[in-house]
Protein backbone atom coordinates (compact mmCIF):
# COMPACT_ATOMS: atom_id res chain seq x y z
CA UNK A 1 0.00 0.00 0.00
CA UNK A 2 1.06 3.60 -0.56
CA UNK A 3 -0.09 6.96 0.74
CA UNK A 4 -1.91 7.29 -2.58
CA UNK A 5 -3.93 4.09 -2.31
CA UNK A 6 -4.63 4.82 1.35
CA UNK A 7 -6.26 8.13 0.38
CA UNK A 8 -8.15 7.30 -2.80
CA UNK A 9 -11.38 8.70 -1.36
CA UNK A 10 -9.75 12.14 -1.40
CA UNK A 11 -8.94 11.91 -5.12
CA UNK A 12 -10.54 14.65 -7.20
CA UNK A 13 -10.01 16.77 -10.29
CA UNK A 14 -11.33 19.87 -12.02
CA UNK A 15 -13.83 19.93 -14.85
CA UNK A 16 -11.01 20.77 -17.24
CA UNK A 17 -8.91 17.97 -15.78
CA UNK A 18 -11.70 15.46 -16.35
CA UNK A 19 -12.15 16.59 -19.95
CA UNK A 20 -8.39 16.40 -20.54
CA UNK A 21 -8.24 12.83 -19.25
CA UNK A 22 -11.25 11.81 -21.36
CA UNK A 23 -9.69 13.35 -24.45
CA UNK A 24 -6.24 11.86 -23.88
CA UNK A 25 -7.57 8.34 -23.38
CA UNK A 26 -10.68 8.45 -25.53
CA UNK A 27 -12.75 7.53 -22.48
CA UNK A 28 -16.51 7.17 -22.74
CA UNK A 29 -17.32 7.29 -19.02
CA UNK A 30 -19.45 9.60 -16.92
CA UNK A 31 -17.26 9.59 -13.80
CA UNK A 32 -13.59 10.11 -14.64
CA UNK A 33 -12.53 10.22 -11.00
CA UNK A 34 -14.17 6.85 -10.28
CA UNK A 35 -12.50 5.36 -13.37
CA UNK A 36 -9.11 6.65 -12.21
CA UNK A 37 -9.65 5.32 -8.69
CA UNK A 38 -10.34 1.81 -10.00
CA UNK A 39 -7.35 1.97 -12.35
CA UNK A 40 -5.07 3.06 -9.50
CA UNK A 41 -6.37 0.26 -7.26
CA UNK A 42 -5.28 -2.24 -9.91
CA UNK A 43 -2.07 -0.44 -10.88
CA UNK A 44 0.92 -2.52 -11.93
CA UNK A 45 3.20 0.00 -10.25
CA UNK A 46 2.86 3.30 -8.34
CA UNK A 47 5.87 5.60 -8.05
CA UNK A 48 6.40 8.86 -6.16
CA UNK A 49 8.63 11.26 -8.03
CA UNK A 50 8.95 14.79 -6.64
CA UNK A 51 5.59 16.42 -6.05
CA UNK A 52 3.60 13.82 -7.98
CA UNK A 53 2.45 10.23 -7.84
CA UNK A 54 2.49 8.20 -11.06
CA UNK A 55 0.28 5.12 -11.40
CA UNK A 56 0.61 2.76 -14.36
CA UNK A 57 -1.94 0.20 -15.51
CA UNK A 58 -2.51 -1.48 -18.90
CA UNK A 59 -0.65 1.11 -20.93
CA UNK A 60 -2.06 4.12 -19.07
CA UNK A 61 -0.10 6.59 -16.93
CA UNK A 62 -2.04 8.61 -14.35
CA UNK A 63 -0.44 11.66 -12.69
CA UNK A 64 -1.66 12.80 -9.27
CA UNK A 65 -0.49 15.76 -7.20
CA UNK A 66 0.72 14.16 -3.96
CA UNK A 67 -0.08 17.12 -1.76
CA UNK A 68 -3.62 17.88 -2.90
CA UNK A 69 -4.67 14.45 -4.25
CA UNK A 70 -5.64 16.17 -7.49
CA UNK A 71 -5.77 14.14 -10.70
CA UNK A 72 -3.60 16.20 -13.03
CA UNK A 73 -3.74 14.10 -16.17
CA UNK A 74 -3.78 10.62 -17.64
CA UNK A 75 -2.40 9.51 -20.97
CA UNK A 76 -1.13 6.42 -22.79
CA UNK A 77 2.37 5.28 -21.87
CA UNK A 78 4.68 6.87 -24.44
CA UNK A 79 8.28 6.53 -23.35
CA UNK A 80 10.88 8.87 -24.79
CA UNK A 81 14.13 7.24 -25.89
CA UNK A 82 17.47 9.01 -25.80
CA UNK A 83 21.20 8.40 -25.40
CA UNK A 84 22.22 7.29 -21.92
CA UNK A 85 23.94 9.85 -19.71
CA UNK A 86 27.04 8.99 -17.73
CA UNK A 87 25.10 9.70 -14.51
CA UNK A 88 22.76 6.84 -15.45
CA UNK A 89 25.44 4.17 -15.76
CA UNK A 90 24.81 2.94 -12.17
CA UNK A 91 21.22 2.11 -13.22
CA UNK A 92 22.59 -0.64 -15.43
CA UNK A 93 22.91 -2.93 -12.42
CA UNK A 94 19.13 -2.99 -12.00
CA UNK A 95 18.51 -3.40 -15.70
CA UNK A 96 21.05 -6.20 -15.90
CA UNK A 97 19.12 -8.06 -13.21
CA UNK A 98 15.82 -7.43 -14.99
CA UNK A 99 17.36 -8.84 -18.18
CA UNK A 100 17.90 -12.27 -16.59
CA UNK A 101 15.52 -14.74 -18.23
CA UNK A 102 13.21 -16.50 -15.77
CA UNK A 103 11.36 -19.48 -17.31
CA UNK A 104 7.65 -19.72 -16.55
CA UNK A 105 7.09 -21.18 -13.10
CA UNK A 106 10.71 -20.74 -12.04
CA UNK A 107 11.72 -18.82 -8.93
CA UNK A 108 13.46 -15.46 -9.60
CA UNK A 109 17.18 -15.63 -8.83
CA UNK A 110 18.68 -13.55 -6.02
CA UNK A 111 19.84 -10.09 -7.01
CA UNK A 112 23.38 -11.16 -6.20
CA UNK A 113 23.35 -13.10 -9.47
CA UNK A 114 24.60 -9.98 -11.22
CA UNK A 115 27.85 -10.35 -9.26
CA UNK A 116 28.64 -13.54 -11.18
CA UNK A 117 31.78 -12.54 -13.14
CA UNK A 118 30.32 -13.78 -16.44
CA UNK A 119 27.22 -11.60 -15.93
CA UNK A 120 28.83 -8.61 -14.22
CA UNK A 121 31.03 -8.28 -17.30
CA UNK A 122 28.08 -6.66 -19.07
CA UNK A 123 28.24 -3.58 -16.83
CA UNK A 124 31.67 -3.58 -15.20
CA UNK A 125 33.33 -0.18 -15.77
CA UNK A 126 30.77 0.65 -18.42
CA UNK A 127 31.78 3.66 -20.46
CA UNK A 128 35.48 2.88 -20.48
CA UNK A 129 35.70 0.34 -23.28
CA UNK A 130 35.16 0.14 -27.03
CA UNK A 131 31.57 -0.29 -28.07
CA UNK A 132 30.23 1.00 -24.73
CA UNK A 133 27.09 2.68 -26.05
CA UNK A 134 23.72 2.93 -24.34
CA UNK A 135 20.25 4.39 -24.68
CA UNK A 136 17.43 4.65 -22.16
CA UNK A 137 13.65 4.91 -22.17
CA UNK A 138 12.16 7.60 -19.98
CA UNK A 139 8.54 7.88 -18.81
CA UNK A 140 7.44 10.76 -16.60
CA UNK A 141 11.10 11.64 -15.88
CA UNK A 142 11.83 8.08 -14.74
CA UNK A 143 14.22 5.66 -16.44
CA UNK A 144 12.20 2.54 -17.18
CA UNK A 145 14.33 0.73 -19.75
CA UNK A 146 17.81 0.53 -21.22
CA UNK A 147 19.65 -1.02 -24.13
CA UNK A 148 23.42 -1.06 -24.35
CA UNK A 149 26.35 -2.67 -26.13
CA UNK A 150 29.88 -3.71 -25.24
CA UNK A 151 32.72 -5.49 -26.99
CA UNK A 152 33.52 -8.04 -24.30
CA UNK A 153 34.31 -11.79 -24.12
CA UNK A 154 30.75 -12.58 -23.01
CA UNK A 155 28.04 -15.03 -24.07
CA UNK A 156 27.27 -13.34 -27.39
CA UNK A 157 30.81 -12.34 -28.37
CA UNK A 158 31.53 -12.74 -32.08
CA UNK A 159 34.67 -10.70 -32.77
CA UNK A 160 36.52 -7.54 -31.71
CA UNK A 161 34.54 -5.38 -34.16
CA UNK A 162 31.02 -6.42 -33.17
CA UNK A 163 29.38 -4.95 -30.05
CA UNK A 164 27.16 -7.35 -28.10
CA UNK A 165 23.75 -5.96 -27.20
CA UNK A 166 21.63 -6.23 -24.06
CA UNK A 167 18.16 -4.78 -23.53
CA UNK A 168 15.99 -4.59 -20.41
CA UNK A 169 12.69 -2.99 -19.40
CA UNK A 170 11.16 -2.78 -15.94
CA UNK A 171 8.38 -5.42 -15.68
CA UNK A 172 5.48 -2.96 -15.33
CA UNK A 173 6.39 -1.33 -18.65
CA UNK A 174 6.74 -4.41 -20.83
CA UNK A 175 4.42 -5.04 -23.72
CA UNK A 176 4.03 -1.44 -24.90
CA UNK A 177 6.60 -1.36 -27.71
CA UNK A 178 9.31 0.23 -25.59
CA UNK A 179 11.82 -2.52 -26.34
CA UNK A 180 11.47 -1.93 -30.08
CA UNK A 181 11.96 1.82 -29.64
CA UNK A 182 15.08 1.23 -27.53
CA UNK A 183 16.58 -1.20 -30.02
CA UNK A 184 15.94 0.99 -33.06
CA UNK A 185 17.48 3.99 -31.32
CA UNK A 186 20.54 1.97 -30.34
CA UNK A 187 20.92 0.64 -33.89
CA UNK A 188 20.97 4.24 -35.15
CA UNK A 189 23.58 5.31 -32.59
CA UNK A 190 25.75 2.29 -33.42
CA UNK A 191 25.64 3.18 -37.11
CA UNK A 192 26.59 6.77 -36.28
CA UNK A 193 29.62 5.38 -34.45
CA UNK A 194 30.72 3.31 -37.41
CA UNK A 195 29.60 -0.15 -36.36
CA UNK A 196 28.41 -2.50 -39.12
CA UNK A 197 26.63 -5.12 -37.02
CA UNK A 198 25.73 -6.17 -33.52
CA UNK A 199 25.39 -9.53 -31.79
CA UNK A 200 23.53 -10.93 -28.79
CA UNK A 201 23.00 -14.15 -26.89
CA UNK A 202 19.56 -15.40 -25.87
CA UNK A 203 18.42 -18.64 -24.27
CA UNK A 204 16.62 -20.88 -26.76
CA UNK A 205 13.47 -21.09 -24.66
CA UNK A 206 13.19 -17.33 -24.27
CA UNK A 207 10.25 -15.82 -26.23
CA UNK A 208 12.52 -12.85 -26.93
CA UNK A 209 14.10 -14.91 -29.74
CA UNK A 210 11.11 -14.04 -31.95
CA UNK A 211 11.33 -10.38 -30.91
CA UNK A 212 14.96 -10.24 -32.05
CA UNK A 213 14.14 -11.99 -35.30
CA UNK A 214 11.45 -9.39 -36.07
CA UNK A 215 14.14 -6.73 -35.66
CA UNK A 216 16.39 -8.41 -38.21
CA UNK A 217 18.59 -10.68 -36.09
CA UNK A 218 19.47 -14.13 -37.39
CA UNK A 219 20.86 -17.16 -35.56
CA UNK A 220 24.44 -17.97 -36.46
CA UNK A 221 25.31 -20.50 -33.75
CA UNK A 222 24.01 -22.47 -30.79
CA UNK A 223 26.10 -23.22 -27.74
CA UNK A 224 25.62 -24.13 -24.07
CA UNK A 225 26.01 -21.39 -21.49
CA UNK A 226 27.60 -21.76 -18.05
CA UNK A 227 24.29 -22.94 -16.57
CA UNK A 228 24.02 -25.73 -19.12
CA UNK A 229 21.22 -24.13 -21.16
CA UNK A 230 21.38 -23.79 -24.94
CA UNK A 231 21.91 -20.22 -26.13
CA UNK A 232 21.29 -18.81 -29.59
CA UNK A 233 24.01 -16.48 -30.83
CA UNK A 234 22.39 -13.92 -33.11
CA UNK A 235 23.71 -11.25 -35.49
CA UNK A 236 22.09 -8.20 -37.05
CA UNK A 237 23.64 -6.23 -39.90
CA UNK A 238 23.24 -2.48 -39.42
CA UNK A 239 23.72 -1.39 -43.00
Amino acid sequence: MTDLTDNLDALHTTELGAERIKRNLGLQVDDVVLWCKETIRQADIIIRNGKNWYAYRKGVAITINARSNTLITAHPIDAKVRVMRESEYPCLREFLYQAVFIPEGAKPPPRSIVNDPEIFLYIKDFGTGPGDIGVVAEQDRQTIGAAWTRIIPAYGHVDSETPELAVSILPAFRGYGIGTKLMNKLFAVLRENGYARTSLSVQKGNPAVRFYQRLGYRVIDDKPNSAGHEDCIMIKDLG
